[in-house]
């Protein structure tokens, strides 16, 4: 009895081989480096490929992360940038009747001190009540800037919605590109979306609650010593926190890694170790922590920073090296 091998449609076998060279070319995507903007883009020769759409996919799910983190800070800023563009005529109708305005006279304020003298929860107050006078940034003070009058009256959320917003440009450049140049260091050596979100967000409640610690020192040491001058308490916001816990938990696993780094006007690329930069980050910021005149939340960086270090030690000494290909 002759055997006769069953005959598969073409259409199926077409299609099992195709499955077969896409789970192989899967593999091979798994090897390139997670960039956040990959340069294949710019090469004509992919565009014209098939195989892009597929590279982009995988790309993509390796930093989904990023680029959510990404997404929701643009998000807020537009927000603050909507919201300041409709308070636009109040603001210079205010200006210029302060203009028309004498200065007052120096005298001594309700609590009997001098009118240069203030508490830090009298400047927290002030310049709250000044900036709620803008109606239309009022809700963003409320709910995106942490500061001890808005945990003192239960707006908790602040401690992170504050981590995610940016007013200005300039701010949120430097730690988005901060973020994303980390982020992609510690995806490509083999931190998953999950570590990087347990990262951020534990690092964006360390920063906040060591901002408000020190705004709390700030308010005590003010009413211990009546003859500081004005002490700067501002709400805090930004993702600096966040940045600083993740390049010390990166650096911490991955030290020597290298980081090539634009050098100014040199042509000659800069390259360092990882270590070298959160090392010199701290201890600037711890530097600068009693800096009265400063606008900066040191505190909220050397927060972070610490949360970082600690989880990275706890969490990531297990993480695998994983090679990837230039």
């Amino acid at each position: 009895m002759e055997y006769t091998a069953p005959v598969l449609p073409m259409k199926e076998l077409r299609a099992s081989l195709s499955e077969a060279a896409w789970q192989k070319l899967d593999k091979v995507f798994a090897l390139y480096p997670f960039e956040f903007v990959p340069q294949v883009l710019s090469d004509a020769r992919w565009r014209r490929s098939p195989y892009l759409g597929r590279y982009v996919v995988i790309n993509f799910k390796k930093g989904w992360f990023v680029y959510l983190f990404w997404a929701v800070n643009m998000a807020v800023f537009a927000v603050w940038q909507y919201r300041s563009l409709l308070d636009l005529p109040s603001k210079l109708f205010s200006s210029s009747q302060t203009r028309q305005q004498r200065p007052a006279k120096r005298g001594r304020s309700s609590r009997g001190l001098p009118d240069n003298v203030r508490t830090i929860h009298d400047l927290t107050r002030e310049h709250e009540e000044a900036s709620l006078k803008q109606a239309g940034l009022q809700p963003l003070y409320r709910h995106l800037m942490v500061s001890l009058d808005n945990i003192a009256q239960g707006r908790w959320w602040t401690m992170l919605t504050s981590t995610v917003s940016h007013k200005d440009f300039s701010h949120l450049c430097k730690n988005m590109l901060a973020f994303i140049g980390v982020a992609s260091i510690g995806i490509n050596r083999g931190l998953s979306n999950g570590k990087l979100f347990c990262v951020c967000l534990g690092s964006a409640v360390a920063g906040s609650v060591a901002h408000l610690w020190h705004s709390a020192h700030k308010a005590k040491r003010a009413r211990q010593n009546r003859r500081l001058g004005v002490i700067w308490t501002a709400p805090a916001l930004g993702a600096s926190g966040i940045v600083s816990g993740l390049s010390v938990a990166v650096a911490v696993v991955f030290p020597y890694e290298t980081v090539h780094m634009g050098s100014g006007f040199l042509p000659i690329p800069l390259t360092i170790p990882l270590w070298t930069i959160p090392f010199a980050s701290f201890a600037y910021d711890l530097w600068m922590l009693g800096d009265e005149s400063s606008r900066i939340g040191h505190a909220a960086h050397l927060g972070g920073a610490v949360f970082g270090g600690l989880y990275s030690l706890a969490a990531w000494r297990g993480l695998s090296f994983i090679p990837y290909r230039l």
